[in-house]
């Protein structure tokens, strides 16, 4: 049997009623985009039936000598007449904006629909059958969202009348009254500011389409953003952990066995919370931390070649003074202050080398007030790793509920649309699947698969940085 008899033979479990859901699918998107259309061009009739009816009015109900006093009345008052006739040319914008995402939506349902149909060609036809019967497209990325041969037609129906009306107002703008009606007023259609400001009406409706179709076909669903994670994801935070444990509490522990995280919740580990917060709330913990083999290149690659944004989170909480270990606050309290003015030192001071260094890699220079962060910030430029935003959770890190005041990776995953997460905590990860196209799971000991856990089909457990590359360039 041949390739695509193979192709066209294939069937998924669960398919037919797989099938059955893609063609209700089919079904209620196709309607959807038919309606949509419906209502773009109910909206425009009547959208044009409003901005015509002053003009209407005026031809049916007043004489020519009447029309003449209106308008020299008018004219008397040049600035009211420009402010109102500019706020229709505002409210003609909106509108055009709102049909134009109208637009953007059909084009979104006929994608869809598009995806759907190569679904069934690719599944029941061989190739030559297809060219032989298919006449609609199966790209799930056409049409595009700019539409200079179609829709652009509407758009320019809506300047024509924005800009009518606005060149109404610039003309009782820059000509007197007693010029509106005589022969002189040719002078005044010479004049550069009336065309410059007259050319910026159509211009900006041009402009407006432009970026909202820009918008949908580059951001919208399809943000190009990598959410990473820093500690078990960029770092070597377990063998980091124990040995700051021997150092500060005289206890030795393998990191192999950090089989859960908190570690005093594992059983016989004979660790307390005391213990892991001696250890936290020591600066050089997060000073000294060793980074993940091959991380800061393989960011670079996955920033420079992928054109992926990458975004940094984390939730360091510390330091917290009143858990620093007993008869030692001083002690703790004199080294964060030392380690947190000379990261701001390093990275806010008045280091020309350095300053050069963060323009050139788009590198943030702001230092926070809270020295957790400036250390975080100072630990990525001394690993060489670059990023567009570093995120220092605050408030509930657990939850994506709008009503608590949160500032975590979930609601940044949600309001941006994050494309992808490199996570290593398993709680984080799966909630993440729900948010994020793909979420990859660096795998360690203290986040292993329960016997019955079935995990998302989104979630990638990866051993090492370079498998993240690799899924990323062929998945996007």
């Amino acid at each position: 049997m041949d390739e695509a008899s193979q192709l066209a033979n294939r069937s998924i479990p669960g398919g037919d009623a797989f099938e059955e859901f893609l063609k209700s699918e089919y079904n209620n998107i196709s309607q959807a985009h038919f309606n949509t259309n419906q209502s773009i061009s109910e909206f425009f009739k009547v959208y044009i039936g409003i901005v015509s009816l002053p003009i209407s009015v005026a031809v049916i109900f007043l004489k020519p000598e009447e029309l003449q006093r209106s308008v020299r009345l008018l004219a008397g008052h040049s600035w009211p007449v420009l402010i109102g006739l500019g706020f229709i040319v505002v409210v003609s914008l909106c509108v055009m904006g709102y049909v134009i995402n109208l637009r953007c939506d059909a084009v979104l349902y006929a994608r869809t629909i598009n995806g759907i149909r190569n679904y069934f060609y690719e599944k029941k036809l061989d190739i030559e059958s297809e060219n032989r019967y298919r006449v609609l497209p199966k790209s799930p990325v056409t049409p595009r969202y700019s539409e200079p041969l179609y829709f652009i037609f509407v758009v320019l129906a809506f300047a024509f009348v924005g800009t009518a009306y606005w060149a109404v107002g610039l003309l009782f703008f820059f000509a007197p009254t007693r010029y509106l009606f005589p022969a002189a007023l040719w002078r005044f259609l010479r004049l550069p500011a009336f065309w410059l400001a007259l050319v910026a009406c159509p211009l900006a409706h041009i402009t407006l389409y432009k970026v909202i179709t820009s918008y949908r076909e580059k951001r919208y669903l399809r943000s190009r953003i990598l959410g990473v994670d820093i500690d078990g994801v960029l770092n070597e935070h377990r063998t980091q952990f124990c040995r700051f444990l021997a150092q500060k509490v005289e206890k030795n522990f393998s990191p192999e066995a950090i089989v859960r995280v908190p570690v005093h919740e594992i059983v016989g580990a004979g660790i307390t919370e005391a213990d892991e917060d001696a250890v936290f709330n020591w600066p050089s913990y997060w000073v000294e931390m060793p980074a993940m083999e091959n991380a800061s290149e393989i960011l670079k690659k996955i920033r420079n070649q992928l054109g992926f944004k990458i975004w940094i989170f984390t939730h360091r909480g510390w330091p917290t003074p009143d858990r620093y270990p007993k008869g030692k606050e001083d002690e703790y309290a004199i080294a964060w202050n030392k380690v947190w003015w000379k990261s701001r030192l390093y990275l806010a001071g008045p280091v020309r080398r350095f300053e050069k260094w963060c323009a050139e890699h788009r590198i943030p220079e702001i230092v926070g007030s809270r020295p957790i962060r400036a250390l975080t910030k100072q630990w990525l430029v001394l690993q060489n790793i670059r990023y567009d935003k570093l995120v220092v959770e605050r408030g509930n890190i657990d939850t994506r509920d709008p009503r608590f005041n949160t500032r975590n990776r979930f609601v940044f995953s949600a309001r941006k649309h994050i494309r992808a997460f490199v996570e290593d905590d398993l709680n984080k990860a799966k909630r993440l699947c729900d948010l994020c196209e793909v979420v990859f799971l660096i795998d360690q000991p203290y986040n292993q698969f329960e016997p019955a856990f079935i995990p998302p089909k989104n979630l990638v457990r990866v051993k090492q940085w370079s498998e993240i590359r690799d899924r990323l360039r062929s998945l996007f």
